[in-house]
């Protein structure tokens, strides 16, 4: 792949990217896109809590200049796994299939919640349980 389809093809890809870190979508991707990342020899773990932190990032500040930047920053990090393993463009292109078709969803098992409504209004909503991610 030369620069010139590297960034044909990361530019949309860093958009979608930072469209599903917005999402309750994002927990399904986070892990895959951090195996992606991580490649054949790094480590998937500080890939996500690298992606952890562009997501607190994101979620902190979602102006327009801000989301531009994030932006770059998602494209920049796909840039290097791409360069670092051809490979790895497969894998992403199904990832970035599936947000785009909306097949990375979140599943809740067992979620047990209350809400108190008093004058038509919510006044307090608690939620607990255990969370499963996983894509359908």
């Amino acid at each position: 792949m030369n620069e010139l389809e590297l960034a044909q093809f990361a530019a949309p890809a860093a958009q979608t990217l930072l469209t599903a870190m917005l999402t309750d979508g994002w927990q399904a991707v986070k892990g895959r896109l951090a195996r992606i990342v991580a490649g054949r020899t790094g480590d998937p773990q500080s890939a996500e809590e690298g992606l952890n932190e562009l997501h607190q990032r994101v979620i902190a500040d979602s102006s327009h200049a801000a989301l531009e930047q994030r932006t770059s920053e998602v494209f920049a990090l796909l840039c290097a796994a791409i360069s670092r393993d051809p490979n790895v463009v497969t894998p992403l292109r199904e990832l970035i299939g599936e947000v785009k078709a909306g097949k990375t969803s979140v599943e809740a098992e067992r979620i047990h919640q209350t809400a108190t409504v008093r004058d038509n209004a919510v006044n307090f909503q608690q939620i607990s349980g255990t969370q499963n991610y996983r894509t359908s």
